[in-house]
């Protein structure tokens, strides 16, 4: 009779720690955000101001990422990316996508959508955008002037904004959203 049939009850504990013992245990994989994927993980979003990856097939294409400012709040630091691709005396702009990190730990990293926002306050101005109750407030990050693949304008202006909100009762103002906007 195996010496564990008598202590059914210890079964899963000493399987965990022989998976600790191991390295087999979960611990290891429910750290990594699941928002973020491997290959995010392995950029460096949260320690560095830039960097390239060149294209395996065409070294002389690459993908060059820069990035365009930071905006803390609850601890965390929101780091915001432009991402251009091409070569580099014709890089277009690509995406945008700002990298929550806590230190120098990616907790998540999001793809932004750009909008269209031509002739609006979030084109022309670079300071703080509140809202009449003082609810939400927009901060700007920063932005770029970039060459765009093909279209009918050849460069465009890529301007960042970091959204928070101040809930009901506290003075202490939580991030919200991040969005990007093309003028």
């Amino acid at each position: 009779m195996s010496p564990f049939a008598s202590r059914p009850r210890r079964r899963p504990a000493l399987l965990l720690i022989l998976g600790l013992v191991l390295g087999l245990a979960a611990p290891t994989v429910v750290a990594a955000p699941a928002s973020a994927g491997p290959s995010a993980l392995a950029r460096p979003f949260c320690t560095s101001s830039g960097f390239f990856e060149p294209n395996p097939a065409d070294p002389s294409i690459a993908t060059t990422y820069t990035l365009i400012g930071i905006r803390n709040n609850e601890g965390f630091a929101y780091r915001y990316w432009m991402v251009q691709a091409g070569t580099s005396s014709k890089p277009y702009y690509q995406s945008s996508l700002v990298a929550k990190c806590n230190g120098v730990s990616l907790v998540s990293s999001t793809t932004l959508t750009t909008t269209s926002a031509s002739g609006t306050i979030h084109c022309t101005s670079s300071s703080d955008i509140s809202s009449p109750f003082q609810v939400y407030t927009e901060r700007y990050v920063g932005q770029r002037q970039v060459p765009t693949q093909g279209g009918v304008f050849p460069t465009a202006m890529i301007r960042y904004w970091h959204r928070e909100q101040l809930p009901l009762g506290t003075a202490i103002w939580i991030y919200h959203s991040s969005y990007v906007v093309r003028c």
